[in-house]
Order: structure tokens, then sequence, then C-alpha cells
């Protein structure tokens, strides 16, 4: 949707995107999260498209990373608060502490925090707000990662996820940081540290 104003833009949908998106949408039943709201890009160009997960915890061995990505995008899209939309976007910029993205389509998103979740290999945006480097563990040197302070915060208002954040190359650690960058986010939300859990309901003996 062209000039959508947003709470939370997530460019990326990979396994670091997506995590991250669904662990904030969950939270959309608590009190402070008001009506806040999150979309994802998704240029689909995730390496996850292409594995098949032997190693990855919780997920069942042989699991193709397709049907992986496809069962994350539905758990994001459960949520009334989320969405994903296709393209790549090729642009930000800020004003008036308000970021401004802009697709190869021309399309235009506007959001209060930015979180960049584009994968090691690419992040073909202009108006990055710090400078991209090489991925201290990426194993090869085409790699890059968005530098961060420690925590996945590039500045207030936008966080990496995923390999993009210096992370290695596995799908459990792509998804961690995503979760990670989330929690923090709904942390601020919050105004206290905060996380989101759910049980079952308790049924009588």
């Amino acid at each position: 949707m062209a000039n959508q104003s947003l709470d939370v833009l997530i460019i990326g949908g990979g396994a670091g995107g997506l995590s991250c998106a669904m662990t904030l949408a969950s939270a959309h039943t608590k009190s402070w999260f008001g009506d806040r709201r999150i979309l994802v890009i998704d240029d689909a160009r995730s390496d996850l498209d292409k594995a098949k997960l032997c190693n990855a915890p919780g997920v069942r061995v042989g699991e193709l990373g397709s049907d992986v990505l496809k069962a994350m995008r539905s758990q994001v899209l459960q949520y009334p608060v989320s969405s994903i939309e296709s393209g790549r976007v090729c642009s930000v910029s800020k004003s008036d502490d308000v970021w401004m993205a802009t697709s190869e389509d021309a399309r235009k998103w506007s959001a209060r925090t930015l979180v960049f979740a584009t994968g090691y290999k690419r992040c073909e945006i202009d108006g990055l707000p710090c400078t991209l480097k090489p991925h201290p563990r990426g194993g090869k040197s085409d790699r890059i990662m968005l530098p961060h302070d420690g925590a996945y915060s590039v500045s207030a208002d936008v966080h990496v996820a995923g390999l993009l954040a210096g992370g290695s190359s596995q799908f459990a650690i792509a998804a961690g940081i995503g979760a990670q960058v989330a929690v923090d986010i709904l942390s601020t939300w919050a105004g206290k540290r905060t996380h989101v859990h759910d049980v079952p309901e308790h049924t009588p003996c």
C-alpha cells in the first residue's frame, strides 16, 4: 500500500525479518501495544528458499527452506497488525523523525522504526544510516554486515536483524536475532523489559 504509515517497517522477508515480525505482532493484545502496525517488504531473495534443513531446532529433519518460509509467512499473517508485501526497497530517507522507504516501482512507506534484514549477500539500498562493512563470520570476502551497537541497534529507530547483523549462517541464529530485535522494540513500547510468552489453557482433570 503506497504511502502507508507504519510503526515498524522490516526490509527483508527471510528468517530474520519474519521472526522479527511475528514476535512483534504476537504482542498485539498487550495493553501498551495500541494500534501499532508492522509490515514486511519481501524481495523473494532469501537464501532459506534454496535450503534443506537438517539441524534447525524444532524443524523436521529434511524440511525444505521454502516450506519453512511459507510457514513463517503464515505465522506473521495470523495477526491482524502485521502484513507482508512483495517488493524491493531501493532507498530510505528520514525527515522529522519519520523514515520513508521507496521501492523500485515507486511505492512508498513511512515508518517510525526500520529493521534491515536483507541477508549478508546484498543490501542495495541508498540512504543507509551507516556504511556496510565486511561480515566477520561470513566465510567469503563479499559477505556484508550493517554495523550496530552490539545489541543490533544502529540508532534509536533503526535495527538490523538476521545475517546482516553479523551472525553466522544458521537458520536458528538468523531467526534468533530477529526475535531479539523484536523484543527490544517491544520493551521500548512497553517502557520496561518485556517478552511474549504463551501457555496452554488449563484443562481440568
